[in-house]
């Protein structure tokens, strides 16, 4: 485990919509000699190619690249997560893979702030920027239970402020900053006395310490093992997909819309031949089946406003949770 008195101690940011000019303004008031390491995990799209390290090299005095699986930690450059990469650090180089997805994004903040938690402990500071849902509370949790400082962008200062209110609920922030005070407060605590380490409870795999829930993955289906520490609930199945309570909803509207998409679409064929057969059967005299299919066909039609009012509903919560 990396100690204060071993060398250096790491900072890890994570952001989703709206960080980017958070993190520039971060990037741009880092002295030369800034004596951490610094690690960066935003979402982006998987088949982006990020120019994140360039734009925070443009910004400010220190080196920032993506990050190289096995490559040494050292101090004084910033360490970006690749697209589709999940980036951590242990035994004092970083990793980087291609594992399940968690909280529906890889890189996720989660494991970026988890395995820096569990590695530096007291030697650690999380800042958690603008962004929606809850990637990356729970593993601010975890910087914080370890002895490590966790602080939050202002909700105030951020442009979606649902990842920074979220982590404020759990009660386990130890600072509240706008973008341009936040190297001011890293600072002041890279000089601090550090609080005792402690491992953190919240870091463990949730298939060891929680119980089978009634739930099933979204993504494949299989068991999802349950951590509720009232802080935050996690979930995660036995391949490695995780999800917070708020991904979770997330990712369940999604697939419920997709359901409700494809019922349209079949309840849409079935009134189209519903209809062309009652004409067919008007036209050959037989009255009564028309009738009959025409009543079919009204109770489709009556289906298929439901349907669309449900997907209406769907599409209208996804977009306030955004």
């Amino acid at each position: 485990m990396a100690q204060p008195d071993e060398g250096f101690a790491a900072i890890v940011v994570g952001g989703s919509a709206g960080a980017l000019e958070p993190l520039q303004r971060i990037a741009a008031d880092l002295p030369s000699d800034f004596p951490a390491a610094i690690f960066v995990a935003t979402h982006v799209p998987a088949s982006s190619v990020s120019a994140l390290p360039h734009l925070l090299a443009r910004s400010g005095p220190l080196f920032a690249t993506h990050a190289i699986d096995g490559a040494p930690v050292a101090p004084g450059r910033i360490i970006v997560a690749p697209p589709d990469h999940h980036l951590l650090v242990e035994d004092s180089v970083m990793r980087v893979f291609r594992g399940p997805m968690e909280n529906n994004h890889r890189p996720s903040i989660d494991v970026l702030f988890r395995s820096a938690a569990t590695t530096y402990m007291n030697s650690v500071c999380g800042v958690l920027l603008s962004g929606t849902l809850d990637d990356g509370v729970a593993g601010l949790l975890a910087i914080h239970e370890a002895g490590g400082k966790a602080i939050v962008q202002d909700p105030e200062d951020a442009q979606f402020p649902d990842m920074p209110r979220n982590a404020i609920r759990t009660g386990a922030v130890d600072g509240i900053y706008a973008a341009d005070d936040i190297v001011a407060a890293m600072l002041q605590w890279l000089n601090e006395p550090k609080s005792q380490p402690q491992p953190p409870s919240i870091a463990r795999d949730e298939r060891e310490v929680g119980a089978p829930s009634v739930f099933t993955c979204p993504d494949c289906g299989g068991t999802l093992w349950e951590v509720d520490d009232e802080a935050v609930l996690r979930f995660r199945c036995r391949t490695g997909h995780a999800y917070s309570e708020s991904s979770m909803l997330a990712v369940q509207s999604r697939s419920l819309e997709t359901a409700l998409w494809a019922a349209m679409r079949t309840l849409q064929e079935r009134y189209d031949l519903l209809r062309r057969l009652a004409v067919r059967t008007r036209r050959a005299g037989d009255t009564r089946t028309g009738q009959r299919l025409e009543h079919q066909v009204e109770e489709v039609r009556q289906d298929l406003i439901r349907v669309n009012d449900a997907i209406t509903g769907l599409i209208t919560e996804a977009e306030s949770l955004a």
